[in-house]
């Protein structure tokens, strides 16, 4: 998926975006979250799509 991107906020718990960025940092470097986020909610979306066909 590409085209025009949306600047977005949402609410988490502290402790899971402090885990969320150490396991993202750890694994794919710094300044790689909106990428690994965009590509969970592509999956998610895939996934979800299938099932309710």
């Amino acid at each position: 998926m590409s085209g025009k991107k949306v600047k977005t906020s949402i609410n988490i718990n502290e402790q899971v975006w402090t885990d969320f960025s150490v396991v993202v940092i750890k694994k794919h470097g710094g300044r790689k979250k909106n990428d690994v986020i965009e590509q969970l909610l592509i999956d998610y979306i895939r996934e979800n799509e299938e099932a309710n066909k």
